[in-house]
This record gives C-alpha cells, structure tokens and sequence, in this order.
C-alpha cells in the first residue's frame, strides 16, 4: 500500500514539474489561463460604458497578457468601434490567436508578440489586466508613467500595485474561485 501512495506522490509530483516546465518554456513564467465568459460580458458592458460616457472618437484597449486571445476576440465582436490590441510574449499563444482572430474575421483586433513592458502604454484608452501578483507592482509604475489622463483600467482578480486604489470593486457570481473578483481604476491627471 504504501508503494501505491509513495508512486502516487512520485507521479503528481512528476505532473506538477511538467505543468511548470511548460509555462516557463511557452508562457514566460505566467500561466495563461482564460477569463471566463461571465467575466468577459461585465469587462465588455465596463468598457461599453466608458467608450459612450467619454464620448471618444477612437478607443484602444489594450489585454496585458492576452493568451490566446479568447477576451480580445469577445471584445473585439463587441465593441467594433474599437481598436483592440493584445499583447502577448507566447508565441505559440500568439500564432493560436491570429489564426482564431483571421477564422472570425475580425480587423478591429491586432496582436503584438513583445513583451509587455516594452509597449508603450500611452497609446491606449483602455486596460485589460489578468496578471499575476508578481507583475502587478511594476503594470502599476508604467500606467503611472505612461498612461493616458482618464485612462481606464479593469484587473482581473488581483489589485494593482504601485500607490494604485480602486475606484471600486466588484466580485462577479461566477462558480470559478479562481476568478470573480473585479478591480476597476481611472489614471488621474498627474
């Protein structure tokens, strides 16, 4: 019996290692892992909102970390009117959305493999953020540096860091526990 469970524990552990193998090798060290669809309608009506409240000629969100492009592509065939860019490092990932964002026919919607810190943020009127803890503390100093007066910004989960405070937050009814938990902000004019 105890052989079973020592084989077990050998076995998940093995599991556990190649999980974490692979999110280093194809996802620079941060997993990639889809906000859900309950998620993504209370993202698209916040930035519906904003679009219509800011009266905007244009309006670029921007996914920090896009994966595969699942959101980019709801958000995309929501809000037509919109730019939309994700930006991921994965290349792999980055292939994957392209060829799903090419298959849905969608030209208000661009991926740009880099990593994120290296894409200048004040290009953007809105933010995506679904990033781990880790990351947020620096996602935080570069909006401070670099985002647009008014800018609009949802986190997915985790809060920014940085000095940031959220205009609000919001836990969406969901059956995931890894995701519900909304956190919204707005750049205030320096």
């Amino acid at each position: 019996m105890l052989d079973v469970i020592n084989r077990g524990l050998l076995d998940l552990g093995i599991i556990i290692w190649l999980m974490y193998a692979y999110v280093v090798a194809f996802h620079g060290a941060s997993p990639c892992i889809s906000t859900i669809p309950t998620l993504q309608k209370k993202i698209i009506e916040l930035l519906k909102a904003d679009f219509e409240t800011r009266k905007l000629n244009t309006y670029t969100v921007v996914d920090l970390g896009s994966g595969n492009g699942q959101l980019t592509r709801a958000l995309a065939k929501a809000l037509p009117q919109a730019k939309i860019i994700g930006i991921e490092l994965a290349w792999q990932s980055v292939q994957w959305a392209n060829w799903r964002k090419q298959k849905a026919g969608l030209t208000n919607l661009e991926y740009k493999r880099m990593n994120l810190f290296k894409y200048d943020f004040s290009q953007a009127d809105a933010f995506v953020i679904f990033q781990i803890p880790e990351l947020l503390q620096d996602i935080g100093r570069k909006l401070h540096q670099e985002a647009k007066p008014d800018a609009f910004i949802i986190t997915n989960k985790y809060e920014l860091r940085d000095g940031w405070q959220p205009d609000s937050s919001m836990n969406v009814k969901t059956r995931h526990i890894h995701q519900g938990l909304m956190h919204i902000y707005r750049r205030r004019p320096a």
